[in-house]
């Protein structure tokens, strides 16, 4: 069996309430604007003749175009490529990328622990390493013994539990042999 790896996440003093976390998502989403059956007349031939699979291809090449942004750690979500995965015992920010670039990691699972006191790191990793694993073949398509991906996982530590109110657990997968990854790998089956 691969063994799991532990990052925590320094989160102190970064609360996010769930009304702002919701504000932020309700910001992502794009909406098309509805009751405007009107041709357009400004459009240029070329822009009025290009096929789905020239825009699809254009939207693809404008992705990859796109550089990496940091993010705080408490920003980050599920469907989230990570364009180095983080390796320090503590991590504020990192650097998200469109999953069609190469990256080394992809946030697959989330999930917050109950409130209370700090239960301690090996009560925390513990749930960690069941929460990821239990959630690795829904989010993968294939059962984690036999994947090339492996697993790894961002924690609250003392700090950002007792000062930020932290209670995330994020699960990232990444390829066991070291290689980057080029696309998401939801649903992949790898």
């Amino acid at each position: 069996m691969n063994s799991a790896r532990q990052v925590q996440l320094a989160r102190a003093g970064k609360a996010v309430t769930a009304a702002a976390f919701a504000l932020v998502l309700a910001g992502c989403g794009g909406s098309a604007s509805a009751g405007n059956d009107e041709p357009k007349t400004s459009e240029s031939p070329a822009a009025a003749s290009a096929s789905p699979e020239a825009e699809t291809a254009a939207k693809e090449a404008a992705e990859e175009e796109a550089a990496a942004e940091s993010v705080d750690a408490v920003d980050l979500k599920v469907g989230d490529c990570l364009a180095e995965d983080p390796d320090a015992e503590e991590v504020d920010a990192v650097d998200v990328l469109p999953c069609t670039q190469p990256h080394d990691s992809e946030v697959y699972a989330a999930m917050d622990m109950e409130a209370g006191a700090y239960p301690g790191e090996e009560t925390v990793d513990t749930t960690a390493q069941d929460f990821c694993l239990a959630e690795f073949q829904p989010y993968i398509g294939a059962d984690y013994s036999v994947s090339a991906l492996d697993i790894g996982y961002l924690t609250p530590t003392p700090t950002s539990w007792t000062l930020g109110n932290d209670r995330e657990i994020l699960c990232t997968v990444y390829r066991v042999d070291g290689e980057k990854l080029s696309t998401t790998v939801k649903n992949s089956n790898v």
